[in-house]
């Protein structure tokens, strides 16, 4: 949404020009934001149209959603993703902060992605949600191909689930760390020297 003044960015080390977010969409780029609330979610609605949000144009044809389609792909993903509900029809709002932040991540792995950028993938989530979910984050990159950008000011987070850690400081890169070489110590020292 804001045009890049330097840089370039690569896709499976082929460079991609983004003007809009529906082609960073179909290059394979998910973004879950911060505040799912009010930026990640479609409160009232169900966990079921929240998951589908942004795969109706692949299950439509002839202008007819694939509804038998529409719902593999839900259980698949209340499975996968280990939504705790008696039914993905159950209105998103009534779910844990934990739940929620799972169905955001489903809507997204839905799209077939290829690069996941998390902006404070735990924010708001009990310690055991949090658990969870950076286990599925890292198994998401493990087995499955998927890069993972997590932005975050939760040191020990980022600590424990990334393999470089880059600071940034008013917009620009400071200092780029291998996670295995540093500790939540090393991290938090050389924020305060830039504070």
């Amino acid at each position: 949404m804001v045009p890049r003044h330097e840089g370039e960015i690569l896709i499976d080390g082929a460079p991609v020009r983004l003007h809009s977010t529906q082609e960073a969409i179909a290059a394979g780029i998910a973004y879950v934001p911060e505040d799912r609330l009010t930026e990640g979610l479609f409160l009232p609605q169900s966990i079921k149209r929240n998951m589908l949000a942004t795969s109706y144009e692949r299950l439509a044809r002839k202008l007819v959603i694939d509804r038998e389609r529409a719902e593999e792909m839900t259980q698949g993903m209340v499975r996968a993703m280990q939504i705790a509900t008696p039914t993905a029809e159950k209105p998103v709002m009534q779910l844990s902060g934990g739940n929620q932040q799972r169905v955001v991540l489903a809507r997204w792995l839905l799209t077939d992605a290829r690069v996941l950028i998390l902006n404070g993938p735990t924010v708001g989530v009990d310690v055991g949600s949090k658990a969870e979910i950076h286990a599925k984050i890292r198994e998401l990159a493990q087995h499955h191909g998927l890069a993972v950008l997590m932005i975050s000011d939760d040191v020990p987070e980022l600590v424990q689930n990334c393999n470089r850690i880059v600071l940034m400081h008013r917009g620009r890169f400071i200092e780029d760390l291998p996670a295995a070489d540093v500790t939540e110590e090393t991290v938090s020292d050389r924020l305060k020297t830039f504070t």
